[in-house]
């Protein structure tokens, strides 16, 4: 159902010991509170061969009870942590084996003479937390509850900053940026512009960090509780994944493995996640979050419902809310909704299986993410922003599509990338022969702007959102500064016909000219499915400029961005936010509708920081190129002019001018 950010939550609220608001009571509220601790049991008490129970929604919000066994205690599995191993053999779970989305479930066990009645009694030893893929049995790794309560004590106030826990890192957008560059050559998702862009602005990222190679890993590498996570074959446990669906098998496959280390997994349900009624029956006023209920995080929400989703594990007297006994994100502070939710069903898999479900009422917010656990409590502290796109299509009226996605330096640029392609293929998909202008306004904190206007031919949905996602992506985790979306502005035209030209030759009205003469290039050009055309372009030799050979270029965006970059160090130059935010509309301001001449110049200028100096005495450019000054760049002169043109230009061709004087 739809979310209202406005919305009062159901809970009655009062100042309790850790200096956030809790539920008073827990009559028909939003969170239910325990007066007093829930028992538990450490892992130095557990024993091989006792038995107990879980709590999880199998279906709606019903919660259920499951059996389990202890088969080991793992000691010091990291340093001074331990892990407790289970078996579940209740039918349903033989059948389908450790469920993604079960991530949290409290596990109970019985103790010495105590009745084994099932969903009754016992101790919470912790949360349904690991599992193996493709095993013949349900094995379950629980992370130890006191672990997890121990994230409830880190909760801070208010008033506390948590900025620099919750901005993440420059290394997960450079990751975020290969994943996109590999998309773009695998999957050729993505213009040769797009690529060109990426590649520049993942070498930009790194050299603001100080790298030249990556070496990072993403949080999927370690589980954070000692357990390896390597690939899905079956023989390294790993952390359960949270399951989200997406609209369809193309948006799973495109954006699954960008949101897998994120601790996501991406569904498809063959069924647009549109925001709207929960399933028939479902009393959404009195559903709470409580141990064994469904701990959901809506993530993007307004025409379509974006939800990640787990169980609570543990509800603490102060009102911390406990839940997935693994990371989300790993990094301590944090700032996502957390709200009630239900389960259309299971969907058992011989790999692993998962939860198929939604949200229902938001209740909160998630504040702590640890490798332990996740902690919300009932405030309002995250923030969200609008995500508007309008999208027209020839045959079909124009649709407009209103969103809120949550503000978080991990997922905001792939949320709002994915809002934006299911948007565009919410009807249907692109026309296989196409053309599509994507107009993008990106705002952030600080008042700072980011525009974007391309022009994209045969490409694909994702092509299209490629040009948003790395923009939002650097811009939310930034090395310099910490910065949120205020708003994203989309309109996407799609037009039937495939306006792609290719430069096929040229040549040049005359191979020599003297200085302050016009250089004339006939060129050859091309039309997809069409005919060819020749096209004339001119420049203007400088009047000052010496005798030589000079080489002189005419292309598209693609090889033209490529050439101006490598040719003018001084762009890739960013000390502060705001340069970073000049490079990337810098990036972007070259367009694929367009005709480049460019003629190199020997000469080089010197650029000190992003100041260019093109023509400077010898004398002062022996001063500047001091060596102890750094920040002192040489670079060669261009001399370039751009056509319009009606077609997305692709291709280059290249002459030697020879310049004499008369």
């Amino acid at each position: 159902m739809i979310l209202d950010p406005c919305r009062k939550y159901l809970i009655v609220l009062v100042v309790c010991g850790f200096g956030f608001a809790a539920a008073a009571s827990a009559e028909a509220q939003g969170v239910l509170v325990p007066d007093e601790p829930t028992p538990v049991l450490s892992p130095q008490d557990v024993r091989i061969g006792m038995k107990g129970y879980g709590l999880t929604v199998f279906q709606g919000t019903r919660i259920e009870p499951f059996n389990v066994e202890v088969i080991s205690v793992v000691p010091n599995s990291s340093p001074k942590h331990s892990v407790i191993w289970i078996r579940c053999d209740d039918p349903r779970m033989v059948e389908s084996g450790p469920v993604q989305g079960m991530s949290g479930s409290p596990i109970f066990l019985w103790g010495e003479g105590e009745a084994h009645e099932l969903g009754q009694g016992g101790k919470l030893i912790g949360a349904f937390a690991f599992g193996f893929s493709n095993s013949q049995q349900c094995l379950v790794g629980v992370q130890p509850i006191g672990y997890m309560r121990e994230s409830a004590t880190r909760i801070k106030d208010a008033d506390a900053d948590q900025a620099a826990g919750a901005r993440g890192s420059t290394n997960s957008v450079i990751e975020l940026l290969k994943g996109l560059e590999h998309l773009s050559v695998d999957g050729g998702s993505s213009s040769a512009v797009n690529r060109v862009r990426l590649e520049m602005i993942r070498q930009r990222m790194q050299r603001a960090i100080g790298q030249t190679t990556v070496t990072g890993t993403s949080r999927r590498a370690t589980s954070g509780n000692g357990l390896v996570s390597g690939p899905r074959d079956g023989v390294q446990a790993r952390p359960l994944l949270l399951p989200m669906s997406l609209s369809s098998p193309r948006a799973a496959q495109v954006f699954g493995p960008l949101l897998e280390p994120m601790g996501i997994l991406a569904v498809a349900p063959q069924a647009s996640p549109i925001a709207g009624e929960p399933p028939h029956g479902i009393d959404v006023e009195s559903t709470a979050l409580e141990p064994g209920s469904v701990l959901a995080v809506p993530l993007a929400y307004g025409d379509l419902d974006l939800s990640a989703a787990g169980t609570v594990t543990d509800v603490l007297p102060s009102g911390a809310v406990l839940g997935f006994g693994h990371p989300m994100f790993g990094l301590g502070d944090s700032a996502v909704p957390m709200a009630t939710g239900y389960v259309h069903f299971i969907v058992p898999l011989r790999s692993i299986s998962f939860k198929l479900g939604g949200s229902l009422l938001t209740q909160g917010t998630l504040v702590r993410d640890e490798s332990a656990a996740v902690a919300g409590i009932a405030e309002k502290r995250y923030t969200t922003a609008p995500v508007d796109v309008t999208v027209n299509m020839l045959g079909q009226d124009t649709r407009q599509y209103q969103y809120h996605v949550v503000n978080n330096p991990m997922l905001g640029a792939m949320l709002t990338a994915i809002v934006t392609y299911n948007s565009i293929e919410a009807v249907h998909a692109m026309p296989l022969e196409n053309t599509a202008r994507v107009r993008a306004e990106l705002r952030f904190t600080g008042g700072r702007v980011i525009e974007l206007d391309s022009l994209e031919a045969g490409g694909s949905s994702v092509g299209l959102v490629m040009g948003i996602l790395p923009i939002v992506g650097v811009m939310v985790q930034n090395p310099y500064e910490s910065l949120e979306i205020e708003s994203v502005k989309v309109t996407v035209d799609i037009e039937d016909g495939n306006r792609m030209g290719t430069i096929l030759g040229g040549r040049l009205d005359r191979a020599e000219v003297a200085p302050g003469e016009t250089v004339a290039v006939n060129l050859e050009i091309q039309h997809y499915a069409g005919p060819t055309e020749l096209r004339r372009i001119e420049l203007l030799v400088p009047d000052d400029l010496d005798e030589g050979d000079y080489p002189l270029t005419v292309s598209g965006s693609n090889s033209y961005t490529m050439l101006k970059l490598m040719s003018s160090p001084q762009l890739m130059v960013t000390e502060n936010i705001d340069d970073l935010t000049r490079f990337l509309q810098e990036m972007y301001s070259y367009r694929s509708d367009a005709i480049y001449i460019t003629l190199q110049l020997p000469e080089q200028g010197l650029a000190v920081g992003r100041t260019e100096m093109p023509k400077l005495p010898s004398s002062q450019r022996a001063i500047l190129q001091s060596p102890t000054r750094t920040d002192v760049m040489p670079y060669p002169r261009l001399v370039d002019k751009v056509f319009d043109s009606d077609a997305v230009i692709n291709g280059e061709v290249s002459f030697t001018l020879s310049v004499r004087k008369p």
